[in-house]
């Protein structure tokens, strides 16, 4: 389709709760990265990110973003920044409701991986345990770390190095993914969602 007329928009019109809504829904469809990080009371946080990006092949790192509360970092920055250690553990489309519900703002005390049900495997080379119900897991260590945006609109990117990952049975074939058994879930805005099982060849 060839497109006749276009609406131009200065983002800079809307304010900053409508510039996250019109990019994050113009940037579509995103990989969600449910990420497992620990404080130092040992408590395991379960925080979702649609901002989630391959940012090089070697070494592998991958990067996530974690826009700053009003009350600081988010407990997963600040848990990162503490300990070096996380998982990213990639979300397919049989978690979403629980994953939806480790997007609730709960105190640093509480568990999200308790709270919505999710079960746990050990990992092996750092301390955060991994989501058992996830088919696909990055154990990652903190690379490096960037601050982002205007004083009232921080961000922070987590760049983490990946050390090991766990395939779920049928998921690996060689260096290839099976997709029809990873079934990752897509983020498009607000609550709304999409599957990969609808793909186009060409």
């Amino acid at each position: 389709m060839v497109h006749s007329s276009y609406e131009t928009v200065d983002l800079l019109d809307f304010t900053h709760e409508s510039r996250y809504k019109f990019l994050t829904g113009s940037v579509v469809p995103r990989p969600i990265a449910l990420v497992t990080s620990q404080n130092d009371e040992g408590v395991l946080n379960a925080a979702p990110f649609s901002q989630f990006v391959i940012l090089s092949v070697t070494p592998p790192l991958l990067g996530i973003v974690a826009q700053t509360l009003p009350r600081g970092y988010k407990d997963t920055v600040h848990n990162v920044l503490r300990s070096g250690q996380f998982v990213i553990n990639v979300v397919s489309d049989e978690m979403a409701d629980q994953v939806q519900r480790c997007a609730l703002e709960y105190p640093s005390t509480v568990s999200e991986v308790d709270e919505v049900g999710f079960s746990t495997l050990p990992s092996v080379t750092v301390l955060p345990r991994r989501i058992s119900e996830s088919p696909l897991q990055f154990e990652c260590r903190l690379h490096e770390h960037h601050e982002f945006g205007a004083p009232d609109s921080r961000t922070t990117l987590l760049v983490g190095e990946v050390v090991l990952v766990h395939c779920a049975q049928g998921v690996r074939e060689g260096h290839r993914v099976n997709h029809d058994v990873l079934r990752p879930l897509g983020r498009i805005a607000g609550r709304s969602y999409c599957r990969t099982q609808d793909t186009l060849t060409t």
